[in-house]
């Protein structure tokens, strides 16, 4: 099912911390920018910028978006390049204005040289020399102009402006200046550290990526209940804390616009937690042991027994049964409501067998 682009503007305020600490320390690699202070703040008011900028996408019923077609994928990860073209070009021009503007003395501007360097149009192929045509660059910038960005150097009432005469673009932001200190902080983030694992740093204003301390999963973990309802966080939180405490490891993947909290045991991974747009919030096991305990599945509810009986395989080449296969066969899905609740015990015996199960394999 196709998502608009409010919908994928309220997917991505889910995705951005609600919290972010007063005091973090800075990496030194980006300490050249501003004074820790500044960069800090500059990343509150980038949080606050991006409220801001998903609230004006959500409002917009004007705005729409094409998407390419015979391309439409809908796992868990959300390519902008194929599904919202529009908000691809966006993310362009903030990653370009990130790693080419050159941030004024005050710090209250930051300045790109040249319209090539603005409109380069950006994805997993660094070397890409492709451009973001004039008339979607114009329609962008207009776009980021109600946002309160503004672009000096731009006539944004111009349709079809002779781009050869400018020379520079001066972007400000005067709501509040240290919005750019923040913005230029994590696009330097994005353009030198972002992985598979950690693909979108500055859209997500994710604050850790500009610190040398470890990675806190307790603090993401909380990033992640938090517009879910109090009984299913204590639910996640419960889970979560549950498999920590009986020596399973839990990574954390935040790929392209989905986040994924994955619980392993000896390397091999069981059972995770997830969002996405097109997914919504679900948890996934991948419990391959269930003939080792027949007695614990035959306890279980009749519909539970069904789907796990049914088992999760699928047909890798057309994504038939259970859906398109990711990353070979997902797992047994469920989606993270309260309906989830009724289950619950049923779930973590389900799971603590099948850790069981391994733990007497490895005994051998």
């Amino acid at each position: 099912m196709e998502k608009t682009i409010g919908a994928f503007a309220k997917h991505l305020k889910q995705l951005i911390p609600v919290t972010i600490p007063e005091t973090y320390s800075i990496h030194a690699m980006f300490k050249s920018i501003a004074d820790e202070a500044d960069i800090r703040n500059g990343v509150l008011a980038f949080r606050n910028f991006q409220h801001r900028f998903c609230d004006g996408l959500i409002a917009d019923d004007l705005l729409r978006d094409i998407p390419k077609k015979g391309k439409k994928r809908f796992s868990d990860e959300t390519t902008l390049t194929v599904e919202f073209p529009f908000l691809s070009n966006i993310r362009s021009i903030f990653l370009n204005i990130g790693e080419h503007g050159l941030l004024s003395d005050k710090g209250d501007s930051l300045m790109v040289n040249g319209w090539d360097k603005l409109s380069r149009k950006r994805s997993h192929n660094k070397n890409s020399t492709v451009k973001i045509s004039v008339p979607q660059m114009m329609k962008s910038l207009r776009f980021l102009n109600e946002c309160g960005i503004h672009f000096e150097g731009i006539d944004l009432s111009v349709k079809k402006p002779d781009i050869s005469e400018i020379e520079t673009v001066e972007i400000t932001y005067p709501d509040d200046p240290l919005m750019l200190i923040g913005w230029k902080a994590l696009g330097m983030a994005q353009n030198e550290l972002s992985t598979r694992k950690n693909d979108d740093i500055l859209l997500r204003c994710n604050y850790r990526a500009l610190t040398n301390e470890e990675l806190e999963t307790d603090s993401m973990i909380k990033d992640f209940v938090y517009p879910l309802s109090d009984p299913l966080k204590t639910f996640v939180l419960k889970f979560h804390q549950h498999y920590l405490d009986s020596q399973m490891q839990c990574t954390i993947e935040l790929g392209e616009f989905c986040t994924h909290f994955i619980y392993s045991y000896k390397r091999k991974a069981i059972w995770r937690f997830s969002t996405s747009l097109h997914n919504g919030y679900r948890r996934v096991l991948k419990t391959k042991n269930t003939s080792k305990y027949p007695d614990v599945i035959d306890s279980f509810p009749d519909f539970l027994q069904e789907k796990i009986n049914k088992g999760y395989g699928c047909d890798r080449k057309t994504g038939t049964g259970h859906g398109n296969c990711q990353k070979g066969c997902e797992g047994f899905r469920f989606s993270l409501n309260e309906s989830l609740l009724d289950i619950s015990q049923e779930l973590e015996i389900w799971l603590d067998s099948e850790l069981a199960s391994m733990q007497k394999k490895k005994k051998r």
